[in-house]
């Protein structure tokens, strides 16, 4: 009797063990089986990815514009992109980048952080977190905002043969572009090369007008006033729709006083004293600009800029009719325009209530001028030379793109002694960059997140709190004791 006992319980025993060997062999290959279909579906993934965007504004859809320009690429385009390590922006940042490169196999990315590696900042002068620098077609664009807009259009212009022609006018004492001594712009010649642009000197007296292939023209400096002709060549190029940057320091206004008045841009017959030039190494002559205006050309602009002895420029508070102005750089609170030049030769200055402009003073302004407009070609017109009564003028007339004028108080800034001290640099080429952009850029209008809340009626509210918490909770209660059931019986 206690051998079949024993012979039992062995039998028992071994018919226990059979059944854990059998049940454990079977969760483990289903175990390795379901890996191995999850590892093939990650390959399967990697290498043709889907992506669905479910979001109503299609955030994380690019624009139809984009998708065409980047299915015309015929070259990789390489864009780095500098963040600082786990920096909120960069998630945003990636996941627009990514964007990309699902839409065309030839973009790729990389994210560097500047700090970790100063030396790639420095390779590709990057001197402020969130810069994007895109690499193809032999060239390099550099933009601050991560959005589509600046992304495609830096693409554009990567992948464009066009190069855009900066002509800067010589023969009145401006800075030169060859010298390269500190009032020398050899620095700013350099760093338009390195934009793709090509500079060349503009000398008003020896032609009528302003070269057509001129993306902008720059007046630097001027030491002698310009003769009323080379001012009338400016203004027919200004209302032509052209691009032009003066650049006066005080005491000398290049003949430009009455020309800038008539866009409604006033140059102040002063010049500005900063003491928070102090704090920062400088002297009271040389004021730094931290507030800068609301236009693209300043958008996420963060860098401090200083001007050695610099005079204000004011915009009109009643503007000429179909002029926009726009303040880009102004200094604190702190500093004023001086008027009295007399007795700041002398060394001396103070602030007087009554002559002098308190601050902020403006030092840079922008106008942008609209220009009225014109019929197409073969509009008819009566035989006195005016538009002829018939309807119809709106269809058959286009808007002219609108010239753009920007005036500085000072020209030193850009000098090879400054033009690397802070953002300096990075100010003229943004304003530069603007002036000679593409007309065929593109727009692309952000898109809105919208927000639906979802309304229900008291009966649809009953039914969503019985089934989410107390019809699942039940399902997934009665599941487990069916299961422990099943698995008890079967032992």
């Amino acid at each position: 009797m206690a051998r079949l006992k024993e012979r039992n319980s062995t039998m028992a025993g071994k018919s226990t063990h059979s059944r854990v060997w059998s049940y454990g062999s079977s969760t483990v290959l289903s175990t390795l089986f379901f890996v191995g279909i999850l590892a093939f579906l990650a390959l399967i993934a990697e290498r043709h990815p889907w992506r669905v965007d479910m979001t109503e504004s299609g955030t994380f859809t690019l624009s139809e514009q984009t998708r065409n320009i980047l299915n015309s690429l015929q070259q990789p385009i390489e864009i780095k992109a500098f963040y600082a390590t786990a920096a909120p922006e960069q998630t945003k940042a990636k996941d627009l980048l990514e964007t990309y490169r699902y839409a065309s196999n030839k973009v790729n990315y990389e994210f560097i952080d500047p700090d970790r590696q100063p030396d790639m900042a420095r390779r590709f002068e990057v001197r402020s977190y969130g810069t994007l620098v895109l690499e193809g077609y032999g060239k390099k664009q550099s933009i601050q905002n991560a959005d589509e807009e600046s992304i495609t259009n830096a693409v554009l212009k990567l992948s464009s043969n066009e190069q855009k022609k900066i002509y800067f006018t010589i023969g009145h004492g401006e800075h030169s572009l060859e010298k390269s001594d500190k009032e020398g712009y050899s620095g700013v010649r350099e760093a338009l090369e390195k934009e793709n642009l090509v500079v060349a000197d503009l000398n008003l007296l020896q032609q009528a007008q302003v070269p057509a292939d001129a993306a902008a023209v720059i007046v630097a400096g001027p030491q002698k006033p310009f003769f009323p002709q080379e001012l009338s060549s400016l203004k027919a190029y200004l209302e032509s729709g052209g691009k032009l940057m003066v650049l006066l320091d005080p005491y000398r206004d290049g003949g430009f006083t009455q020309f800038l008045k008539d866009y409604g841009v006033g140059l102040g017959d002063d010049v500005i004293i900063d003491k928070l030039s102090r704090v920062f190494g400088g002297d009271y002559l040389m004021p730094v600009v931290m507030q800068y205006g609301t236009h693209r050309i300043t958008e996420n602009f963060d860098l401090a800029t200083f001007y050695p002895e610099a005079r204000s420029v004011t915009p009109a508070k009643e503007p000429p009719q179909g002029v926009q102005l726009e303040p880009l750089a102004s200094t604190s609170e702190n500093a004023w325009a001086e008027k009295n030049l007399d007795m700041l030769k002398g060394g001396e200055a103070s602030f007087d209530e009554k002559e002098d402009t308190p601050g902020p003073v403006s030092i840079i302004v922008l106008a942008e001028i609209e220009r009225s407009k014109q019929t197409k070609p073969g509009e008819s017109k009566d035989v006195q030379g005016k538009d002829s009564e018939e309807p119809a003028a709106e269809d058959n007339m286009t808007k002219p793109n609108p010239a753009f004028l920007i005036v500085a108080g000072d020209s030193d800034f850009a000098a090879n002694t400054y033009f690397g001290l802070s953002g300096n640099g990075d100010l003229f080429l943004n304003m530069v960059n603007f002036l000679a952009e593409e007309k065929n850029l593109i727009t692309i209008k952000p898109r809105g997140k919208s927000q639906q809340p979802m309304l229900m009626t008291e009966t649809q509210g009953w039914v969503a709190f019985l089934v989410v918490l107390v019809l699942v909770p039940l399902l997934v209660l009665f599941s487990g004791l069916a299961v422990y059931r099943v698995r008890r019986s079967q032992r």
